[in-house]
C-alpha cells in the first residue's frame, strides 16, 4: 500500500460493553492471524510490514472503527478541466478546498494538452474529472498509472468512482408534477453542450409516457454556438400549436428563455406557457442579472464536493476497486410558473 497514513479512532463495531470502550487489538490481530506487534508496525507506518498484510491490517482497523484519515506525505491530484463552465466553477472551488488541506493539486486540461494530462496522472494519487471524459480517456489513464483512483463529477463514465445528482429520479419527478398539474404537450430543450442531458431526457420521457400514454413530447435540440433565441424561433416557426409548457434540462437555459422570449412578449403569444427547469437559478454559471425563478429540480452542488473530498480523504478503505455511483437526490421546487391547465 503506497504512502503512510495516521488513523483515528472512530466508533468501535466490535467488544462494546459500553460507549467507551476500546477496540480490541488482540482480537483483531487473532482473525488476521498475526501478531498484535504486526498490527501496531501497521499502525506505526513501519516499512517492515509486507505490503498485502498492511492492506489487510488497515481494511480491518477500517472496519473495526479506525481509519486512514490524513496521509503522512503529500498526496498529489490532478483535476482535469474542460470548457464547462458549471464544472469548471465547482472543480475549482474543490480544488481551493483540498488544497487548505494540504493536498497537492494540480490543474490540466486533457484535451487541450493531452501529453501533460497523462504525464501528470502517471505521477498522480488521484485524478477528479471535471471535464466529461470519455472512456477511452479514463481507460488509458488506469493502465498509465493503475493505483489512482480516478474520481468523475457530474457525469457518468468507467471511472472509479462518479458523484452526482439522480438524474433519472429528477427526470422523472419532473414529468410528474408537470402531468400532475395537466400538461400533456411539452417541448423539452436539448442542448448538446450539456453532459447529462440524455439522463434527465429518458427518464423524463419515459415517466410522462407511463403516465400519459397519448402525451406529446417536442425535442428542442440546440447546437454547443447556438442560442436559445435561435433554437426556438426554429421550432416555434416549426409547429402548429405551442406547447402548454417547456422543460428546461438545465437551469441556464431557462434564463436565456426568459429574456429572449418572456421579458419581450408584446403580443403575449406566450404569456400562458409555463416553464419548468433543472438546478437553482444560484447555481448557473456564469450568474446572470434578473433571476427568474421557475418550477425546478434542484440539489446542492456542495453535497457532491463533501463527497468527492469524502471519498479522497478516505481512499484505504476502497483497495479493491468495486465501482461506486454516488448520486445527490434531487427535490422538487415550486414556485408558481408551471400552472394548472384542468
Amino acid at each position: 500500500m503506497e504512502g503512510a497514513y495516521t488513523f483515528r479512532k472512530g466508533n468501535s463495531a466490535m467488544g462494546r460493553k459500553n460507549e467507551a470502550s476500546l477496540i480490541n487489538f488482540k482480537e483483531i490481530a487473532r482473525e488476521l492471524r498475526i501478531s498484535v506487534m504486526t498490527l501496531y508496525r501497521v499502525l506505526n507506518n513501519e516499512s517492515s510490514v509486507r505490503p498485502a498484510t498492511r492492506l489487510r491490517v488497515v481494511e480491518a482497523l477500517n472496519r473495526y472503527g479506525y481509519y486512514a484519515h490524513k496521509p503522512s506525505r503529500e498526496i498529489r491530484i490532478v483535476f482535469d478541466f474542460g470548457d464547462h463552465a458549471y464544472l469548471q466553477h465547482y472543480g475549482m472551488c474543490l480544488m481551493q478546498r483540498l488544497s487548505l488541506r494540504g493536498f497537492s493539486c494540480v490543474a490540466c486540461d486533457h484535451r487541450r494538452n493531452a501529453a501533460n494530462f497523462f504525464d501528470t496522472a502517471a505521477e498522480s494519487d488521484v485524478v477528479v474529472y471535471c471535464s466529461v471524459p470519455d472512456n477511452e480517456t479514463v481507460r488509458r489513464a488506469h493502465g498509465i498509472n493503475p493505483s489512482a483512483f480516478q474520481i468523475a463529477i457530474y457525469t457518468n463514465c468507467d471511472a472509479d468512482i462518479i458523484i452526482s445528482s439522480d438524474n433519472i429520479l429528477g427526470g422523472a419527478m419532473a414529468a410528474r408534477h408537470l402531468h400532475s398539474m395537466g400538461h400533456s404537450h411539452i417541448a423539452v430543450h436539448l442542448c448538446e453542450a450539456h453532459p447529462t442531458r440524455f439522463d434527465r431526457y429518458n427518464s423524463f420521457f419515459a415517466e410522462l409516457h407511463s403516465l400519459n400514454p397519448h402525451c406529446r413530447i417536442d425535442n428542442v435540440p440546440s447546437r454547443k454556438n447556438e442560442s436559445i433565441a435561435e433554437a426556438f424561433t426554429r421550432y416555434f416557426n416549426s409547429v402548429s400549436s405551442l406547447p402548454t409548457a417547456v422543460f428546461f434540462l438545465a437551469g441556464e437555459y431557462s434564463q436565456n428563455f426568459s429574456r429572449a422570449f418572456l421579458r419581450n412578449d408584446p403580443e403575449g403569444r406566450f404569456r400562458d406557457l409555463s416553464i419548468m427547469s433543472y438546478d437553482r437559478p444560484e447555481d448557473v454559471i456564469p450568474r446572470q442579472e434578473g433571476f427568474v425563478e421557475f418550477d425546478r429540480i434542484e440539489f446542492l452542488p456542495q453535497d457532491i464536493l463533501d463527497w468527492t473530498e469524502f471519498y479522497i480523504l478516505n481512499r484505504p478503505m476502497m483497495q479493491h476497486r468495486t465501482g461506486v455511483h454516488t448520486s445527490i437526490r434531487p427535490v422538487l421546487k415550486i414556485v408558481g410558473s408551471v400552472r394548472r391547465i384542468r
